[in-house]
C-alpha cells in the first residue's frame, strides 16, 4: 500500500471546474447546441436594440427614451457579468476552512481501491467506480460521474507514480 498526504486549495477547485467544463464541452452536439442557443439570444438582443434605436431616432424629443436606453445598457452589462461575479462569490463562500476539500488529506492506494482520509472522514473508492481520468500540469482528476471527481495533486502521487499509472491506465482517454 502506497500513501501520501496533501492539502487542496480553492485554486484546485477552479482547476477542477475548468477540467469538468472541457469534459462537458467534448460531448457530441453539446457545443453546437449551446452556441446556437447563445446566438439566438444575442440576435434577439440585437433586434431589440435596433428597434429601440429606430424609435429613438423617430422620437428624439422624448428625453425619457434616452434614459431608458442607458438603463437597458446597464442591465445588459449586468447580465453579461452576472455568471462571472456569481461564480467568484460562490467560490469565496463555498469552502469552509475545516471542510473536507481544504482539509489535510492522506491518500493511499491498493490494487483494489483508492482510500482518502482526513481528520473527519475516510472514504474508500474501488477502482471500478471511476469512469474517467483527466489531468493537468498540477492535478489528477479521477471522475466518479460526469461532473464529480477526486482531485489528487501530482506532487502527492509522485512517490507512487508508476503504481498509480498502472492502476488508472484503463481510465485514460475515456470521454
Amino acid at each position: 500500500m502506497s500513501a501520501a498526504s496533501f492539502t487542496l486549495t480553492p485554486t484546485d477547485f477552479a482547476r477542477l471546474q475548468r477540467v469538468v467544463g472541457r469534459r462537458v464541452g467534448r460531448k457530441p452536439g453539446l457545443s453546437s447546441t449551446l452556441f446556437m442557443l447563445r446566438a439566438a439570444v444575442w440576435v434577439g438582443v440585437g433586434l431589440l436594440v435596433a428597434a429601440y434605436v429606430r424609435v429613438l431616432d423617430d422620437y428624439t424629443e422624448l428625453p425619457h427614451l434616452r434614459f431608458m436606453a442607458y438603463l437597458v445598457m446597464i442591465v445588459f452589462l449586468l447580465l453579461v457579468s452576472l455568471p462571472h461575479v456569481s461564480q467568484a462569490l460562490w467560490r469565496k463562500h463555498m469552502f469552509a476552512p475545516n471542510g473536507m476539500f481544504l482539509s489535510p488529506q492522506t491518500v493511499s492506494i491498493t490494487d483494489s481501491a483508492l482510500t482518502i482520509q482526513s481528520a473527519t472522514m475516510r472514504s474508500e473508492l474501488l477502482w471500478a467506480g471511476f469512469m474517467a481520468r483527466e489531468e493537468d500540469d498540477v492535478n489528477h482528476y479521477l471522475f466518479t460521474d460526469e461532473m464529480q471527481a477526486v482531485v489528487l495533486p501530482r506532487s502527492a502521487t509522485a512517490s507512487f507514480a508508476d503504481e498509480f499509472e498502472r492502476l488508472t491506465s484503463h481510465l485514460k482517454n475515456k470521454p
